[in-house]
């Protein structure tokens, strides 16, 4: 996370800043490699002060955009030659775009939102398409995918809240056991019956809070920026390239980044050229309008997953964290008044 991202704001939201601010720079005539050197100053988005860092050592944008997109082990990488470089950015050439593929599915975890950004200025780069609109398209998309994430943390505030007074239960029960006078540790290390008790109590505690991390981590999950093959492909169109041409050029930029998608993208990008042709309209206009559609549904699928998560709390408290509850707060005070009463009788 950066550190506007501590102080509220996702990390989509503040890489959208320095896109736009990219946007309004070229409208005003800088060049694509000097915008960033204004950009750089304010950037809080790790990924654009990565790229500018690396433009700034004469590496070309849309590399620097991939490479920023990979994490900091891509970053790191020393500067290649203009030759090589050149080479590793003709994409265009199936064979190396494969290789290029292949290479970026062994870096680290791509950022989705950066890799937005970097498959955008490619494709615009290569389509011959303005690059100003294509990141002002880019930029709305990132602004969706925080206006989601903004949704979905806050609808799991109460859930996350639940799950954390959920985890201190089992404590709380050991807490209560000693505050009537029983020795929980004591109970449990006289012999293999509360041994048993103590290490099926700490499995549970540990397997419910496992469980509940889990839940909450799906339910948070932000996935690839919705839309984003259908914003592609706009920005190829508009380049003035035929659609055949157009969807190469998205596949081997998707490919070359590693960026993932939708199951159901491709076949929606289709139907949509398939209803501008039949039509006759404006395949563009047509593929803007579905990219904002399935951002719309992923913001409720977003909200969905947080209301659904109330609900699925329940099983680890059943399962796990109530059971612990019983065996490391309940079961011991039962021990403890058996062992007491047994040595009564001797």
């Amino acid at each position: 996370m950066s550190e506007g991202a501590g102080r509220g704001d996702p990390d989509d939201d503040l890489l959208a800043r320095s896109v736009g601010a990219l946007a309004v720079l070229l409208d005003a005539g800088i060049s694509p490699v000097s915008v960033w050197a204004y950009v750089a100053e304010d950037a809080e988005h790790p990924a654009m002060r990565a790229a500018a860092a690396r433009i700034a050592a004469g590496v070309p944008p849309s590399e620097a955009l991939v490479d920023a997109s990979r994490g900091p082990a891509a970053v790191a990488r020393p500067a290649r030659s203009a030759r090589r470089r050149a080479l590793k950015g003709r994409l265009l050439n199936r064979r190396s775009s494969t290789v290029l593929g292949t290479a970026a599915q062994t870096t680290e975890a791509l950022d989705d939102g950066a890799a937005t950004v970097a498959a955008a200025w490619n494709v615009a780069e290569h389509a011959g398409a303005a690059l100003s609109p294509a990141l002002r398209g880019a930029a709305t998309a990132l602004r969706d995918r925080a206006e989601t994430a903004r949704d979905v943390r806050t609808s799991l505030a109460g859930p996350r809240a639940t799950a954390r007074l959920m985890a201190w239960l089992p404590l709380v029960g050991v807490a209560m056991a000693y505050l009537i006078g029983v020795d929980v540790v004591g109970a449990l290390v006289r012999g293999p019956l509360g041994w048993g008790v103590a290490v099926a109590g700490a499995s549970l505690v540990v397997a419910g809070r496992a469980w509940t991390a889990r839940l909450v981590r799906e339910a948070s999950r932000a996935g690839p920026v919705a839309g984003a093959e259908h914003e592609l492909m706009a920005i190829a169109l508009a380049g003035g390239m035929s659609p055949a041409h157009a969807r190469q050029l998205v596949a081997e930029v998707r490919e070359r980044i590693g960026m993932g998608g939708r199951a159901d993208d491709g076949r929606s990008v289709d139907r949509v050229l398939r209803v501008a042709e039949r039509a006759g309209a404006p395949a563009i206009e047509l593929l803007s309008a579905e990219a904002r559609q399935e951002r719309r549904v992923a913001r409720a699928e977003g909200r969905t997953r947080a209301e659904l998560l109330a609900v699925r709390l329940l099983l680890p408290l059943g399962l796990c964290i109530l059971p612990a509850f019983v065996l490391l707060g309940v079961v011991p005070v039962i021990l403890a008044m058996m062992s007491s009463t047994f040595t009564g009788l001797t």
